[in-house]
């Protein structure tokens, strides 16, 4: 999350805050072992709320972009729904 906000206008507390969130929602939903992709379907959802710019340097590390059309396709679907364009599981 930190790499993802380098550069952008967000304080350490916005994302302390988000993390914590990521951390309770996990505690609360798994009993042992957390997957990989739970963990960053989350850390999405809030990047999501915080920033895009972040949001999106997160998901093409996250969803392994090789090419500039997966980055055109993500944001013509953000910019045109609003919504998210990978889904979020388990997330508020």
């Amino acid at each position: 999350m930190l790499l993802a906000c380098h550069k952008r206008p967000i304080d350490v507390e916005t994302l302390r805050d988000a993390s914590e969130r990521v951390e309770r929602d996990l505690f609360q939903e798994f009993d042992e072992e957390v997957t990989s992709r739970a963990i960053g379907q989350r850390v999405l959802h809030e990047l999501h709320l915080i920033d895009t710019v972040a949001y999106i340097r997160f998901a093409s590390v996250y969803q392994e972009f090789e090419t500039i059309a997966d980055f055109e396709r993500m944001v013509s679907d953000m910019t045109g729904s609003g919504d998210l364009p990978f889904p979020v599981l388990g997330a508020r």
